[in-house]
């Protein structure tokens, strides 16, 4: 009996033996942004940060990680963020109609977070502030963490709500030589509350896919831990092979193509580091093919990507 793309995806998401490598481009699946999400292009947003100005002529795509950046914080210290407002998460209005339209059938709609609670922590303080403040002020820092993560907590559950499949988490711990952050410290002030955020997910048996950016192994296995399903992780700064060699069925991806070779790369180098994906990270699951960033890339390279997927990922392909 043939299964649907959704079905085949979820299989590969859960290691359970799909019959082929699903692919970005399948359009098996959609990310949903409840409202406030983004950024706007000009001006303050509701956490009271201001963004720079993005050109008229400026179109942001679909599947863009980032629209613009902050340019003016509301505070400088945790204590000062603690006598803020912030968002409300638990306004249902947020998710109105946000699934008009969406076959569920045969789509997974994965609703996705703004900034995760430690972006979002130096977002509101900057970088040198909100570093400062997490050895100065830890028990205000900590606190402000935890409203944060109580914010995307009830974001989670909204989305749950509305009836989203599966979350969309992102927060960059790692910079390309290493962690930004001590993972000892990290795992004191940041982790209890994204467990709490993760778990919203976890205990409705919803899938949670989380992106964090640069060399991030220290905190994979304290993510995998706390119920992260996929991850969204950069090729060049993370040894995905040995990530999957050390936790085996436990870790899924979405990418393994790195983005550089998308963007840079022939149609040939596409292929091959897309078979190289495949090879390495499909085998058994576990594997979403994609660029490992959602960036626009050249068509050439989009359509080999494809190509490689529907050639190399078939099981019956792997299995010769």
């Amino acid at each position: 009996m043939s299964r649907s793309a959704k079905e085949n995806l979820l299989r590969a998401i859960y290691h359970r033996l799909p019959s082929y490598v699903p692919y970005a481009a399948e359009g098996v699946w959609l990310l949903v942004n409840h409202r406030g999400r983004k950024p706007p292009r000009d001006g303050v947003d509701e956490w009271g940060v201001t963004w720079a100005p993005l050109p008229a002529s400026y179109m942001v795509g679909a599947g863009e990680p980032a629209e613009s950046h902050p340019v003016a914080r509301p505070v400088r210290t945790a204590a000062e963020l603690l006598t803020r407002s912030i968002p409300d998460g638990r306004d249902r209005a947020l998710f109105a109609g946000l699934l008009d339209g969406i076959d569920q059938e045969q789509t997974l709609v994965i609703g996705q977070h703004g900034l995760g609670p430690f972006e979002r922590f130096l977002a509101l303080l900057g970088a040198e502030h909100g570093f400062s403040a997490l050895l100065s002020e830890s028990e205000a820092s900590f606190a402000a963490l935890e409203r944060i993560a109580d914010y995307h907590a009830a974001i989670a559950a909204g989305y749950l709500a509305a009836g989203v499949e599966a979350g969309w988490l992102a927060d960059d711990y790692a910079g390309t030589d290493g962690p930004l952050i001590a993972p000892k410290l990290w795992r004191r002030m940041v982790l209890p509350g994204l467990a709490r955020i993760i778990a919203v997910y976890r205990d409705a048996g919803a899938a949670v896919f989380f992106h964090t950016c640069g060399r991030a192994e220290a905190f994979i296995g304290d993510l995998l831990d706390a119920g992260v399903t996929v991850f969204n992780l950069q090729n060049v700064a993370c040894d995905l092979p040995a990530l999957k060699a050390r936790y085996g069925r436990r870790i899924a991806f979405y990418g393994g193509v790195p983005s550089e070779i998308m963007q840079c790369g022939s149609p040939a180098d596409v292929r091959r580091a897309a078979l190289a994906a495949i090879q390495t990270l499909g085998q058994d699951g576990g594997l979403i093919l994609a660029a490992d960033q959602p960036l626009a890339y050249p068509a050439q390279n989009e359509a080999a990507l494809v190509d490689a997927a529907r050639h190399q990922g078939d099981r019956r392909a792997l299995a010769g």
